[in-house]
């Protein structure tokens, strides 16, 4: 079945990035991917998204058009795969309220998006466009792409996914991790921080087989980090394996509090340098 992928762009560099990036993650499966450009007459294009500045006439719609019409050119001398299809549209108003639209009213399987600079910084303290976005869209996946990260052949090695192991998931919400990961051929590593070392409970237990019970079918792992705080047993794990892909779970209630609860003064910033699959509670 074809993949319906969102890809909000601002002309950026970052952006145009994300779009290969997903070109190539995708190389093998047979895709459409929809460019979306936002513009808002107040305020330009390049308030939709940090790090890219306003132009005078960067707020018109024709101004909106002729640049989806230089990716459609760019994209024209790639060939990753003859299956993927494009489609362009551009529409006036809010990026959030524009992207949820979308969402809501065609089967969207995930959204694309570039960050600007070497790290992923979605985390709600940052008070940027794309931590706005991935906190207020609603019932879609999202995954960030770093605007310097290497473009190979092969992105993916594997996808680390930690877990409180405190609620249990919704399979489907579950399917865009599972997808990325057998269509790269990548295994899940599953990461439980154990800040107290206490082990796992027996509810812990009984959701860590329920959760390996989605997994059958992809190779995975799970792996448990003691003496460590989330944000720091993450980084460290990550770095020491380099890792190529975080999968993180957002309920609708919070944005990620105890993982990026900083209790040492020292502990290291989680500010993630691979790209970030962001999956959502599903109603």
């Amino acid at each position: 079945m074809e993949k319906q992928i969102l890809v909000p762009t601002n002309f950026s560099k970052h952006a145009w990035n994300a779009l290969v990036f997903g070109l190539k993650l995708y190389k093998k499966i047979p895709c459409k991917f929809i460019l979306l450009n936002v513009y808002e007459d107040s305020h330009g294009l390049g308030d939709r998204i940090v790090g890219v500045k306003s132009e005078d006439d960067a707020n018109t719609k024709e101004t909106s058009k002729s640049g989806l019409d230089r990716i459609m050119q760019g994209l024209s001398f790639r060939k990753e795969n003859p299956n993927h299809e494009f489609e362009i549209l551009s529409l006036e108003g809010d990026l959030d309220d524009a992207v949820q639209e979308i969402v809501n009213t065609r089967a969207i399987d995930l959204i694309l998006l570039g960050a600007e600079g070497a790290n992923v910084n979605i985390h709600s303290s940052y008070k940027s466009k794309l931590s706005k976005l991935a906190n207020s869209i609603q019932n879609c996946a999202m995954l960030f792409i770093p605007e310097e990260i290497e473009l190979t052949a092969q992105p993916l090695n594997e996808i680390v996914f930690p877990t409180t192991l405190r609620y249990p998931f919704k399979e489907r919400e579950l399917d865009p991790l599972k997808d990325l990961a057998s269509n790269s051929g990548s295994p899940i590593r599953i990461l439980y921080i154990d800040s107290d070392s206490k082990g796992l409970s027996e509810d812990q237990q009984a959701l860590q087989s329920n959760f390996e019970g989605h997994l059958t079918t992809i190779k995975h792992s799970f792996h448990r980090l003691t003496k460590t705080t989330p944000s720091t047993g993450i980084h460290l794990f990550i770095e020491s394996r380099q890792s190529t892909m975080l999968a993180l779970y957002k309920r609708k209630q919070g944005f990620f509090s105890k993982l990026f609860s900083q209790s040492k003064v020292d502990d290291i910033e989680f500010d993630p340098n691979v790209p970030v699959l962001l999956l959502k509670e599903l109603s």
